[in-house]
């Protein structure tokens, strides 16, 4: 354990099978959060736990389906019963395609928005019983392509991200009432399994830098860092915002 930040804490990470989300579940656990690693992939999800538990650190896997409401319940209802309370999420759990407006179905725009920003809500409005016992945080994982309406994954990508703002906004108003502070991170490019997909030639990648002041791709652990921040007590005053993660990149709107 790195610190004693979270001791006293459980966390429900969302998508922590993988990428930054599995990142964030790490560092969390790392300071000493109780951490559900919460995803549909129940493999990737046990080697999330293991690696937290081999350094010392205290996780338990969660099945979720996030693009399902009981599946949502049962998973937070499940960590409330194992630990008694839940006082961090973490919104993660994100999916992607390709396909641009002209090639976008109705069953595409449905499927992503489903997953991105509805299943968002679902895990709000399950966690919030539990969570306004005892206070909490939340973190959203929004992206800079809702703010930019960057288009390399598609519009469905993009509205759903924005749309996970507006949310974000929305529950901090909502929440704070019940000592719930909730905020948002956008990152930029990311190295993970998601933006490892797609049209990511080695040209896009050199573009992409090109892009970034600081001169390089971000890392999950990038994002972790500040997702840290958000659910610590350093934070305790901040609530309703996001947080770029992007190397400089959109810097003065370039």
């Amino acid at each position: 354990m790195k610190s004693d930040r979270l001791t006293g804490d459980v966390a429900v990470v969302t998508g922590a099978a993988s990428g930054i989300d599995r990142a964030i579940a790490i560092e969390l656990a790392r300071h000493g959060a109780v951490v559900a690693c919460a995803d549909l992939d129940d493999t990737g999800c046990t080697r999330t736990v293991d690696e937290i538990t081999e350094a010392g650190g205290k996780a338990f896997g969660v099945h979720i389906d996030i693009g399902d409401a009981a599946s949502v319940d049962r998973a937070f209802a499940e960590v409330f019963d194992r630990t008694g309370k839940i006082t961090v999420l973490v919104n993660g759990a994100a999916v992607t395609r390709f396909s641009q407006l002209p090639e976008c179905s109705d069953e595409e725009w449905n499927f992503v928005m489903n997953i991105n920003l509805t299943g968002a809500f679902r895990c709000l409005r399950a966690v919030h019983p539990y969570m306004s016992r005892t206070g909490g945080r939340i973190v959203q994982i929004s992206s800079t392509s809702g703010k930019s309406g960057g288009s390399w994954a598609g519009p469905h990508y993009v509205a759903s991200k924005a749309g996970l703002i507006g949310l974000t906004k929305y529950a901090a108003g909502y929440f704070v009432k019940d000592g719930i502070r909730v905020n948002a991170i956008c990152p930029g490019v990311t190295e993970t399994p998601l933006t490892d997909q797609g049209e990511h030639t080695a040209a896009t990648r050199a573009q992409q830098v090109s892009g970034v002041p600081m001169g390089r791709i971000g890392t999950p652990e990038d994002t972790a860092g500040v997702a840290l921040f958000l659910v610590s007590d350093e934070s305790r005053y901040i609530t309703g915002i996001t947080v770029d993660v992007t190397g400089g990149r959109y810097m003065y709107g370039n």
